[in-house]
């Protein structure tokens, strides 16, 4: 039997066909696919367009997939499901599928038991947990007024906030001024004000030059590691909020807080240590047991995991 699995996130997409013993048979890759932030006609071209590269490179076709699990970022409440559901029965037909939140891949390809707590934190953040029985609880990835912060975009809103406090003579002079016009383009701090109204009138209006501005990720540790303050500060912020939810979150499932603590996703590869330094100090605070793992094997695996283990599960 064939298997295809589906990660899809807020910056890239990735798809995978593997056989039932995990072998892998070919990958595809598209562009950002989390429809709350593009446009769901643009998301569905760039997972057609990874599912497709995957099946061509693996010389297989769509109707001989026994069964696909699509990891999708976005698939937060039940109305995203409902909608997403819908549009991929419409853009692959006939194609037996199961849709999960993208950090349920995550878990499942990153960690030794199976079972744990998964961080995913890329353009946003997300969190899941899997209990030992294997029930699984998904947090809601709306951002900060939903419990969990973090990610390159609220990355983007700190480098903003320290940003106009520089230019406008309140706060200590960062380079993240230079920084964030270089990001997003923008020629004026007139315009920068402008482009961020739109942002926040209408999200999608603004994508693309949103998922420029995420190009100041990497410059937030590269100025980390030369001393600016600013930048130290959004490190320690994000690795506090995002550590102490998933120390909560791991003694959910495990009083104990024994529990694998899996973190995915670009943030975590920055080059300097105080995100990850925050994160594991203030997760140890909570849970003084809890392990960090990197992923074993990419989400994309995961997904192949996860869709193997439903059609058995059909089979018995």
């Amino acid at each position: 039997m064939l298997f295809l699995g589906v990660d899809g996130g807020g910056s890239k997409t990735q798809a995978m066909v593997a056989d039932e013993e995990g072998r892998v048979l070919g990958q595809g890759l598209g562009g950002p696919s989390n429809y709350q932030l593009a446009r769901m006609e643009f998301a569905l071209e760039e997972i057609y367009k990874a599912v497709n590269q995957a099946l061509e490179r693996s010389g297989v076709s769509r109707e001989e997939i026994a069964r696909a699990v699509f990891g999708l970022s976005g698939a937060d409440l039940p109305e995203n499901f409902r909608e997403l559901e819908e549009a991929l029965r419409r853009t692959f037909p006939g194609l037996p599928f199961t849709l999960v939140n993208d950090t349920w891949i995550a878990l499942r390809g990153g960690s030794r038991k199976g079972w744990g707590v998964c961080l995913v934190c890329g353009a946003g953040a997300n969190a899941c947990a899997r209990y030992p029985s294997g029930e699984w609880l998904t947090l809601p990835g709306l951002g900060y007024e939903s419990g969990l912060a973090g990610g390159g975009l609220d990355m983007v809103r700190d480098a903003l906030h320290f940003a106009f406090r520089s230019h406008l003579g309140l706060g200590e002079k960062t380079p993240l001024e230079e920084e964030i016009l270089k990001a997003t383009g923008a020629s004026s701090f007139n315009d920068l004000s402008s482009l961020l109204l739109r942002f926040l009138e209408s999200p999608s209006s603004a994508f693309w030059e949103m998922q420029k501005a995420l190009s100041i990720v990497p410059a937030i540790f590269r100025l980390a590691s030369s001393g600016d303050l600013a930048s130290q500060e959004i490190l320690k912020k994000h690795g506090r909020l995002m550590g102490e939810v998933m120390g909560y979150l791991a003694r959910k499932i495990q009083p104990s807080g024994e529990v694998e603590v899996v973190i995915s996703g670009s943030i975590f590869k920055g080059e300097n240590p105080l995100l990850l330094d925050s994160f594991t100090y203030h997760l140890h605070r909570i849970a003084p047991q809890a392990e960090i793992l990197f992923p074993l094997h990419p989400p994309v695996f995961g997904a192949i995991l996860l869709a193997i283990e439903k059609e058995k599960l059909s089979n018995q």
